[in-house]
């Protein structure tokens, strides 16, 4: 089999070997013998998922014969040489045959042809439709492991910073953020972290940080990142909010200047 992107080449029919001598004749020869028989494209999500839509490994091959016909232009292949190639019965290939029209894997249909007359072909795309259907299910079930284990890991994280086992009513307020407030997870970490350095060890105050980022329309941790080196930009840029600055000076200096003269204005 000769692997692609997402694909596996499947040689149909016969399976063929080179030839161990004879030189470079024979193996042109082989090569030649090769490229006749064509080359089938089979989506490796079949060949992985195929149990998942209820499909048989006897369909499959039946489905794999039935295609490597098709990619060379015969819609309606000779159930009885298919067979053969399986080395099975044709009873047998005309029953998995219709098992798999039973399971809605395939359909055999009609088309018009351009002199009027009706040509008949196998249709598989309800296979494609179910693998579809069976690969998305994997990745939501998939992805909402992976957000079950990431809510796990942000209330372990609650309790280490909390230095305590939360209760089931601050559980149930988490919960809340995540489902019915629609919080991103990182978003409450990041809140969890800025109640920390202000020494507040309590869901409220983290709860209120929520609100004022959403006030501020601030609702992933890049925006609040984003938003917090801006307004650091900005006091940096006026000078205040460092010891020692110039312009605390002046901010000292009339404070002190208020005590003495209370009656005077600015």
């Amino acid at each position: 089999m000769q692997e692609e992107a997402g694909k596996t080449a499947v040689i149909p029919g016969l399976l063929l070997l080179a030839p161990s001598g004879g030189g470079k004749m024979a193996e042109n020869q082989f090569l030649m013998t090769m490229l006749e028989a064509g080359s089938t494209n089979v989506s490796n999500l079949l060949l992985h998922h195929y149990h998942d839509i209820d499909m048989t490994t006897g369909e499959l091959m039946v489905y794999l014969e039935l295609k490597s016909y098709i990619d060379r232009g015969n819609p309606t292949p000779d159930l009885e040489l298919v067979a053969d190639h399986l080395g099975t019965s044709s009873k047998q290939v005309f029953e998995l045959v219709h098992q798999m029209t039973k399971k809605n894997l395939v359909e055999q249909r009609l088309r018009r042809q351009p002199d009027g007359k009706e040509d008949a072909y196998y249709d598989f795309t309800p296979l494609y439709d179910r693998l579809a259907r069976a690969v998305n299910h994997e990745r939501v079930v998939n992805e909402q492991k992976q957000a079950d284990l990431s809510r796990s890991e942000l209330f372990n994280q609650i309790q280490v910073e909390f230095g305590r086992t939360i209760s089931p009513m601050e559980m149930q307020t988490v919960n809340q953020w995540l489902d019915e407030d629609h919080y991103q997870l990182d978003l409450v970490q990041l809140a969890l972290k800025e109640a920390v350095l202000a020494g507040k060890y309590n869901l409220k105050y983290i709860e209120g940080i929520l609100r004022r980022w959403r006030q501020s329309r601030l609702t992933t941790p890049q925006q609040v990142m984003a938003d917090k080196h801006q307004y650091e930009l900005a006091r940096e840029q006026r000078g205040e909010g460092r010891p020692g600055s110039t312009s605390d000076k002046p901010l000292v200096l009339k404070a002190s200047l208020k005590k003495l003269h209370p009656d005077q204005t600015e």
